[in-house]
């Protein structure tokens, strides 16, 4: 019997001593996130790289449509270097934000919008969505994971066929 009580004490205590679930605020660490959205909307408005790319991990993934795999911000601020010189304009536009319950991870997911003048004064612009996967590094929000594709079918292309003989 006193094994018995001495038992379920020691389960007790040590259900007791079981460490509880971090007190996560999802509305608090949602408008951080939208707050590095802002960040990165203010640095493509400017042509700031370095602003750009301070939202990212030091080893983020860019997976951009049609191109390869970029890994790391020295490759992230060498793609996005590209858009000033097209005069490109872009916007992204989140959706869902939604946090994991242990409060580290989340995923992203938006809308963006995408223009640039033509050399003939006319301007392309494409629009679509896109997918980024967010973790906490020492109370920061950075993405790690970012890809995205356009809402629009891809531009004909013309048909050249070989002359009938």
């Amino acid at each position: 019997m006193r094994r018995l009580v001495f038992a379920l004490s020691l389960t007790i205590a040590l259900a007791a001593c079981q460490p509880t679930a971090p007190k996560v605020d999802p509305a608090a660490e949602e408008q951080a996130i939208r707050t590095q959205v802002a960040v990165f909307n203010a640095g493509v408005r400017a042509y700031d790289e370095a602003a750009i790319a301070s939202v990212y991990a030091p080893d983020a993934v860019l997976l951009p449509p049609n191109q390869a795999r970029l890994v790391g911000t020295a490759a992230i601020e060498q793609m996005f270097a590209g858009m000033e010189p097209l005069k490109a304009t872009m916007v992204v536009t989140p959706v869902t934000i939604v946090i994991s319950a242990s409060g580290d991870l989340a995923v992203e997911e938006g809308t963006w919008t995408y223009s640039m003048p033509n050399a003939d004064g006319t301007t392309f612009q494409d629009n679509g969505k896109y997918l980024v996967a967010w973790k906490k590094v020492n109370g920061t929000w950075l993405t790690q994971f970012d890809t995205w594709n356009s809402s629009n079918a891809p531009p004909s292309a013309s048909v050249t066929t070989a002359p009938a003989q």
